[in-house]
């Protein structure tokens, strides 16, 4: 039901997310920093204007074993800069989905995902503007990211030496 509720309110499957065009992309609220494997510096990367969730993974694959950016041929990965993707390569996968049709497709292997970053270390900002909520998930509990005009929110991950915990950012 919070699954349910959550895209059905966001406009997932069904309808537009709002009447104003411009505020549909996450590329409106969100901004994508990723660090590359031994470089200490951030790197913003763009979000395609057409997508509308970002998933990020320290696996290969997703959702009982899916592979959401297909096949990726060899001239497609060094032109792009990235390497096959395993579990234990210390590498972050981060890819988009359009809408919750392109999810579906996805899911059952007939397209492929939006490929966007592989990192070392991620870093999203959300921005508020006109939105005061952005729906998020992690290792599959939904919540609600309170957003604000004021000030932004920030999300980081990158590889612990330790377990990792989420804290308070007060």
């Amino acid at each position: 039901l919070i699954y349910s509720g959550y895209s059905c309110k966001q406009g997932w499957f069904f309808t537009p997310c709002t009447a104003d065009p411009s505020l549909r992309g996450l590329k409106n609220i969100l901004k994508l920093h990723v660090k590359k494997v031994n470089c200490s510096q951030w790197e913003q990367i763009p979000i395609p204007s057409s997508v509308r969730a970002i998933v990020a993974l320290n696996l290969h694959n997703y959702g009982s074993g899916r592979h959401p950016w297909g096949s990726l041929k060899p001239e497609y990965m060094e032109k792009k800069g990235f390497v096959e993707a395993h579990a234990d390569d210390g590498l972050l996968e981060v890819f988009g989905l359009k809408h919750g049709w392109h999810a579906s497709f996805v899911m059952v292997e007939l397209i492929s995902a939006k490929h966007i970053a592989q990192a070392a270390a991620i870093r999203f900002e959300f921005r508020g503007g006109d939105w005061k909520e952005a729906f998020m998930q992690m290792d599959g509990e939904p919540w609600k990211q309170p957003m604000n005009k004021e000030y932004s929110s920030f999300v980081e991950i990158k590889r612990m030496p330790f377990q990792s915990v989420m804290i308070n950012g007060e």
